[in-house]
Formats: C-alpha cells, structure tokens, sequence
C-alpha cells in the first residue's frame, strides 16, 4: 500500500491478537491497543498532588500494578474486545499470581511495541513527577 487518503487514515485498524497460554490449559487473548486506549493506559500510570500551599499542581508517575493497568486495556475475547474496565485492575492485581501478569504483559508489551527499554523507563520514572498541567511526558510507543 502507499499513501494514505484521509478515508483510509480514518478507517478502523483491525488489530492484532494473539492467543497467550497461562498454564494448566488456561488461555486469554490479548490485543493491540487503538491510540486512544494507550492514551488512556499512559494516563492511568500518572496522579494529580496539589501543594496544599501553593495550590501547584504536580503529576507523579505511579507504577503500582503496572501489569495489571496494561491488562485491563489488551484482555480481550478472541473478536479483539476488551474482557476488562480499567476499574478492574486493581481487583485483577490481587488476585493473579506475577507469573501470570507477566506472560499478558509480554504479549501487550511485543504487540504494541513497548520495548523493555520503554517499560524500565516507566518503572525507573516512578518517583519523578512533572510540574504544571501538561501531559506531554510520553511512557511508551
């Protein structure tokens, strides 16, 4: 294909999926992300804190349940949709071993082209925080 038309720019992406195995015969499906959706993954790893003070207002990284953040933005049933609510991670995090966040987040990571570089990057930024209200610190793809 060459150029693209503004149709073609605007046409749904039929996004990839791959199966996963988690052991004991157990399976899900896990999926590219649209733009949109990791927007929405990128923002969810940040928090507001306003200074009580001075009334600034600084983004913090927060990488707690990382695994589980991704998660819930790529589960998805074997038709590419989504299994998750972004609620849920938190829930998915306590319940699921390591072992198996990481073989999903694998998957996530190769299919949306997170490098380990990109996630070290995340996780080693967990304590740096941005001043103001820009939104501009990208974490990944």
């Amino acid at each position: 294909m060459g150029f693209l038309s503004r149709e073609n720019l605007l046409k749904k992406d039929v996004l990839k999926i791959e199966k996963v195995e988690l052991g004991n015969g157990d399976f899900v499906y896990v999926r590219q992300l649209t733009g949109h959706e990791n927007d929405q993954f990128q923002q969810s790893l940040y928090e507001e804190h306003s200074d009580a003070d001075t009334g600034i207002v600084t983004l913090k990284r927060n990488m707690v349940d990382f695994r589980a953040r991704l998660a819930v933005y790529t589960v998805c049933d074997d038709k590419g949709k989504l299994l998750l609510s972004p609620m849920d991670f938190e829930e998915l995090s306590n319940n699921k071993s390591a072992a198996v966040l990481s073989a999903i987040v694998r998957t996530a990571q190769k299919l949306n082209n997170i490098t380990e570089e990109d996630a070290k990057k995340m996780e080693g930024n967990s304590g740096a925080g941005q001043s103001g209200n820009s939104g501009s610190d990208s974490a990944g793809s």
